[in-house]
């Protein structure tokens, strides 16, 4: 399980910075784009508890993710 758990870690941390170059190119918050994908696309509200610290260790900001969560 530890492997799977730090692979999944280096999958967010490309995946993240994938979308950040894409939304500076599009001149987009990340942030904000990240969020409108996920009210579009996605059906109720994200379910916490979240693992925060490797979130964090992706790159993923608590920001973004935290405004959506159910709570």
């Amino acid at each position: 399980l530890s492997r799977i758990f730090k692979d999944e870690i280096r999958h967010v941390r490309a995946g993240t910075k994938w979308f950040e170059s894409a939304c500076a190119a599009a001149n987009l918050a990340p942030e904000a784009a990240w969020q409108a994908l996920v009210i579009r696309h996605y059906k109720g509200m994200l379910k916490p508890p979240f693992n925060d610290s490797a979130r964090d260790s992706a790159g993923l900001s608590r920001e973004s993710y935290e405004a959506l969560a159910a709570g």
